[in-house]
């Protein structure tokens, strides 16, 4: 049976939820695992979902064995709590499924970072994330993909005031997000998702940087 194979991290999340919907409804994929904390309320014949311990992801190496690596890990510091558990979550888990995707010798890696991102950030979470693509950058997957949101758009499951005052604020001004200000304009997480399913499946090598006000535009 031909098709490609998909691994998906972070499938409860707002774009990790979205581009689950996108791979089982495609006929490209014949194939999704998740692996997920505790068990999604969803069910279909071509998802396997896997619970895993993040802490022990090495013992999940055989997972690795698919086309594509999707990577929508990602935390708050309200989530987290420290500094040290949003590395934890942010950095290493990404950086160690990225390695085991490397060693598995994936077709491509995508992942889900965020507008702002630099390494030499002033900002803790801007900073987090730029060591993160920095070190992804450093390892040899044939095909790495990564996405830098602004503010996503969604429903969620937890109320978060931050996406609700963006929401309004859009509503009010919807010409203020031009020019230079464009790519601060807030996002859809279905077009990131998207955007991420049309990135997997071009099947170019090398490494692409997509930056929020281009995201829309992928296709």
């Amino acid at each position: 049976m031909e098709g490609r194979t998909a691994l998906l991290i972070g499938a409860s999340g707002l774009v990790g939820s979205e581009l689950l919907t996108l791979l089982l409804e495609s006929d490209i994929y014949r194939y999704v695992t998740i692996f997920v904390r505790r068990e999604l309320p969803i069910k279909h014949r071509k998802l396997q979902q896997v619970v895993v311990d993040f802490n022990e992801l090495e013992s999940y190496e055989h997972y690795f064995h698919v086309d594509d690596v999707f990577s929508c890990l990602g935390t708050t510091m309200k989530k987290a709590k420290t500094k040290q558990q949003f590395i934890k979550v942010d950095y290493e888990y990404t950086m160690r499924a990225a390695a085991l995707a490397e060693k598995c010798d994936v077709k491509s890696f995508l992942m889900v970072s965020s507008l702002g991102a630099n390494p030499r950030s002033p900002f803790f979470y801007n900073r987090v994330k730029g060591e993160t693509e920095e070190a992804l950058k450093r390892l040899t997957i044939k095909s790495l993909h990564i996405f830098r949101p602004s503010l996503l758009l969604g429903k969620r499951q937890e109320f978060r005031l931050a996406e609700k005052l963006a929401e309004w604020l859009l509503s009010l001004l919807p010409f203020s997000f031009i020019g230079k200000w464009r790519k601060y304009k807030p996002v859809e997480a279905k077009k990131v998702a998207l955007a991420m399913f049309y990135a997997a499946t071009s099947c170019q090598k090398g490494i692409y940087i997509y930056e929020s006000d281009h995201i829309s535009h992928i296709s």
